[in-house]
């Protein structure tokens, strides 16, 4: 695969993935009913968890989505810097237990970091009501928990958390299944950070010198392949949100899954960011204003390295780009920068698209799911990235629009258009899970 790399490196990075799926064989056209050719596995390899969506409006943080090391370093690799200036939006967390007996608390989910963060101090957290509710963690009553004398330091936007780092027992899933020696950073100081953050990004193999949650699933034979599903749902309700750990659900999608290579390649983010995450190629940007027909907003040859971020309550694209949707969709900008929209445009029928592989897929996100519903007021699920870091970000005001499954064993996010039909079908995900998705694991929506 490095040979493979250095020949075509001048070529478009998802021709490289395309071309080394396709000689798996070839796609044909999904059966209704009951996909292409295969059958869930009845060894049941696969942990399933609810996430619960959380409305965040007074938040005056940034997003939670980013992670920095002390001095002395935990970890030779840096992450990316804090984009976002407002905390504001959807959030979706996952309820795990930590410690013996175990503790239960509600973490952010979070595609953009790696690591399990806990016990913000909620007299100094923008939302101390919220805070409250999502549980604490206290190493003194588990006797299991064992401090692994190292400390860890946090910037969040304007927040901030440092504290020490533990390991003990947490329980995950439906089925709450013991994960021992998973590694927790106990916050001892923070200001703003309202919630717990549970990284779900590229661990041992990249980000790490230890295993996370997702390393951990695997190790303990949980499940076969470094991989997770997400479907969080629409604005709203009306589907269940959940992530599966080493499964898809095939009742979220229908057709294909489509490949996203993770580009620039896990070797060459690391260079680029000091830290690997789930980065994939932009390659058309599009407005459908109700009635009316698609305008495109970049031509034929662009391409946009963005990461896929369940951290960042918006997503953030250039200003121009940003002034451009935000003038078809009726916004305006308030004293403090945010684009707000008149809540009644969520009910009409338009979409904001965004196109990957040049035009293989089209994740259209309909005005409902992109403009943010605050009850007071609504505003506009994009907002301009902060000129001194001109990262793109699609955060959930995007994902509620897509089903995808992040894959660290190809380096790859498989992706299609949210279209949930009824109680899940879940498909366990094996070594072979390349040739699954690109040809056996086909919606069935």
């Amino acid at each position: 695969m490095a040979l493979l790399k250095l020949l075509i490196i001048g070529l478009l990075p998802f021709l490289c993935l395309s071309s080394s799926f396709r000689d798996l064989g070839p796609r044909v056209k999904p059966s209704s009913g009951h996909g292409y050719g295969y059958h869930n596995s009845t060894v049941g390899r696969h942990i399933r968890a609810r996430l619960q969506s959380r409305k965040v409006n007074n938040v005056t943080g940034g997003a939670v989505s980013t992670y920095t090391t002390p001095t002395p370093p935990l970890s030779a690799r840096s992450p990316r810097e804090p984009l976002a200036r407002y905390g504001a939006g959807i959030v979706y967390m996952l309820e795990l237990a930590l410690g013996t007996p175990g503790q239960v608390i509600s973490a952010i989910l979070d595609t953009g970091s790696y690591t399990l963060l806990v016990d913000p101090d909620c007299n100094q957290a923008a939302d101390p009501t919220a805070c409250r509710t999502y549980g604490y963690y206290d190493t003194k009553q588990s006797s299991t928990s064992r401090s692994l004398n190292g400390w860890f330091a946090g910037q969040f936007g304007t927040g901030y958390m440092q504290g020490v780092w533990y390991s003990d027992t947490a329980y995950v899933g439906l089925d709450n299944l013991p994960l021992p020696n998973l590694r927790v950073g106990v916050s001892k100081f923070s200001e703003y950070i309202w919630a717990g953050v549970l990284g779900v990004s590229y661990g041992n193999a990249w980000n790490t010198g230890y295993q996370t949650l997702l390393d951990l699933l695997v190790s303990q034979r949980y499940i076969e392949v470094p991989i997770f599903s997400l479907g969080v749902g629409y604005q709203g309700g009306g589907s269940p949100s959940d992530i599966i750990f080493g499964g898809v659900d095939r009742k979220k999608f229908r057709g294909y899954l489509e490949p996203l290579e993770v580009y620039p390649y896990p070797e060459q983010q690391l260079k680029m960011y000091s830290q690997v995450g789930y980065r994939v190629n932009l390659t058309s940007l599009a407005v459908t204003p109700p009635g009316s027909g698609e305008i495109m907003l970049t031509d034929s040859n662009f391409e946009r390295s963005v990461l896929i971020d369940s951290g960042s309550t918006y997503t953030y694209l250039d200003a121009d780009i940003v002034a451009t949707i935000a003038n078809a969709l009726g916004a305006f900008q308030d004293e403090q920068g945010v684009y707000r929209v008149p809540c009644d445009r969520r009910d009409l029928d338009g979409s904001v698209n965004f196109g990957f592989n040049f035009f293989n897929i089209i994740i259209r996100v309909n005005y409902a799911d992109f403009i943010v519903d605050f009850d007071s007021y609504c505003a506009l699920g994009v907002q301009p990235t902060d000129s001194k870091n001109p990262t793109w970000i699609l955060g959930t005001s995007f994902i509620r629009a897509a089903y995808l499954v992040f894959d660290q064993q190809n380096d790859a996010v498989w992706i299609a258009q949210y279209f949930p039909c009824g109680d899940p079908e879940i498909t366990d995900l094996t070594n072979d899970a390349g040739r699954q998705l690109w040809i056996e694991v086909t919606g069935l929506c």
